[in-house]
């Protein structure tokens, strides 16, 4: 099949409601990804000024140190604008990170670092992840992140990958405890020799964490394809970009965003602009500081933004949000006329690292928000039966699936098809703004606490928006008097949230807390979930907790050392 990328671009990025429902040019690029994804790269428009040509190509070999990097470098672009609140904006060049990468790359390589070795980015997003993420591309190694947030969180995942080496700050040493002799050493001195590794189509050039699969603690490969192919599809399609223009994503999920938006960014000769919400807090003008051809959009830092008000953003020309994040529409609509963005288009954007980029995405379009999505384009997908049989969805209404799925979880995104419009209808099960809230670490992490007896996290849908789950913390506290759990339950609150943030990251914090004086029925030795959830939702457990018979009952029990029922 035959492609005009030209006339795909201008109807992308129109900002006009589609008028003929499925683009036929979409429909086509499902059904043939190859011929897309060629359609793409011989794009002229694509190359930039001063870039060079892409080396890669698609079904035969990728050079991601190459088309993401190298051919930018004779230029004096920017790749990275980051903030810092002791030296203000910092700017990494394309130039000067190929150096600093190439450089990097052969201390790496002197340690050991071979194509396909494992390699977790232990960082923060920012310069530093930024010249090892490149520098491991060019070795050819199967490169892994984590931001380094919570203890339990890293020693866990970093346990799952068994990683061959490990990147990090020198300050990050004690979240690698048991790990220590994997840490890569970089002082920065090697002279630049080495030759850039070139992928195969299959070989991995990732292990990633996805927030949105289930357990998320199990690394996910992504083919060097995939990586590509989605790099220059997000870049191109999805956010548009051209060379020297600025995409930035403030507050959004490391894991689920990183590292696809930073290959989209630099397969386009574009920069990124890192931003924390807490900067953006203290000092709103940030925000505005620089030209954003693309802004993510986060509830948090919608959020923020309301709190904060700050001038228009008048230097935002396409901002997105996730379609899984709760559809607030007041919210939303109070948030654009604020901001004075009700005439800039925005649109959908499900973007999953570990597959690669966007696998759900709608054309922009400017006014009210909405649910309609599309399956990403160039790649093949099918909707799945709900109840997780395998089969194809027998109605219209189903899990979107991406094809092929040997590896992957089941699909948790559930899609509806009208005609020839698809919305997005919600998630599989109870997640938090899409991704899986990590219920036994959270349980696990706060368990040696000594007034915890049990725990258990019941997720609670709320009423008025869609797809909106709080996640209450059930602690039960054993046998004590009530007052004795109600006075101290201040106190206590705090010590769950220091543990659970040393662990596990603030990020992962419940939505509410819930202290009672009982013990939770066990089976096998294990805290039954489905009884919790069965025994809060119905208030048996408050009103367990205030009568006398069940508090005699909880005395018994700790007395007898028997905690397997409560009757």
């Amino acid at each position: 099949m035959s492609f005009d990328i030209n006339s795909i671009l201008a109807q992308l990025h129109s900002g006009r409601p589609p008028d003929m429902g499925l683009p036929s040019w979409l429909q086509q690029s499902w059904e043939d990804p190859e011929g897309f994804a060629a359609a793409l790269a011989a794009a002229a428009s694509f190359t930039g000024r001063g870039a060079l040509p892409l080396k890669s190509r698609p079904g035969q070999h990728y050079d991601l140190f190459h088309d993401l990097l190298v051919r930018h470098a004779g230029s004096e672009r920017v790749v990275l604008r980051a903030y810092d609140p002791q030296y203000g904006w910092q700017t990494l060049g394309y130039r000067q990170l190929l150096d600093q990468a190439a450089r990097r790359a052969t201390e790496w390589a002197r340690q050991g670092v071979k194509p396909g070795a494992k390699v977790c980015l232990l960082y923060e997003p920012g310069p530093e992840f930024l010249i090892s993420l490149m520098a491991a591309l060019g070795l050819g190694a199967c490169i892994s992140f984590l931001p380094p947030h919570g203890t339990a969180f890293i020693s866990r995942r970093l346990a799952a990958l068994a990683p061959k080496h490990i990147a990090a700050e020198s300050h990050q040493l004690p979240l690698i405890q048991g790990f220590e002799k994997l840490l890569l050493h970089s002082r920065g001195d090697a002279p630049p020799l080495f030759t850039s590794h070139t992928y195969r189509p299959d070989e991995p050039v990732a292990l990633l964490f996805s927030p949105l699969a289930d357990p998320p603690h199990v690394p996910l490969p992504l083919s060097a394809a995939n990586a590509w192919q989605g790099a220059l599809r997000d870049g191109l399609l999805i956010w548009g970009l051209a060379p020297e223009e600025h995409m930035a994503a403030p507050g959004m999920s490391p894991l689920q965003y990183l590292p696809a938006l930073l290959f989209s960014t630099l397969i386009c000769g574009a920069a990124f602009v890192h931003l924390e919400l807490g900067h953006i807090e203290r000092d709103p003008s940030l925000l505005l500081a620089h030209p954003l051809h693309t802004l993510g959009v986060s509830p948090a830092l919608r959020n923020l933004l309301m709190r904060v008000r700050p001038r228009p953003l008048g230097n935002v020309a396409h901002w997105f949000r996730c379609p899984e994040e709760p559809l607030d529409w007041e919210a939303w609509s109070d948030w654009m006329r604020q901001c004075d963005l009700t005439s800039v288009p925005h649109s959908n954007a499900l973007v999953d690292s570990s597959a690669g980029g966007t696998v759900l995405f709608s054309l922009r379009r400017k006014g009210e928000i909405h649910p309609d999505v599309f399956p990403a384009p160039g790649r093949r997908w099918e909707l799945r039966d709900l109840n997780l049989s395998g089969q194809a969805a027998p109605g219209d209404v189903g899990l979107f699936t991406l094809l092929p799925d040997e590896g992957r979880p089941p699909g948790h995104a559930i899609l509806s098809r009208l005609r020839s419009r698809f919305l997005y209808t919600g998630a599989r099960d109870a997640r938090r703004e899409g991704r899986v809230f990590p219920a036994a670490e959270v349980t696990a992490a706060i368990a040696a606490l000594p007034f915890v007896s049990g725990a258990s996290i019941t997720p609670i849908p709320t009423g008025g928006t869609l797809g909106h789950h709080l996640f209450h913390l059930l602690v039960f506290t054993g046998s004590e008097p009530l007052e004795t759990t109600q006075r101290e339950s201040a106190s206590r609150r705090q010590q769950l949230r220091r543990r659970i943030e040393l662990q596990l990251g603030a990020e992962h914090l419940p939505d509410h807390v819930e202290f009672f004086p009982l013990h939770p029925r066990r089976q096998k030795g294990s805290v039954d979930e489905a009884w919790c959830r069965s025994q809060y939702l119905t208030g048996m457990l408050h009103l367990k907790s205030r009568e006398p018979m069940f508090q005699a009952l909880t005395e018994l029990r700790t007395w007898a050392g028997n905690e397997t029922r409560i009757a």
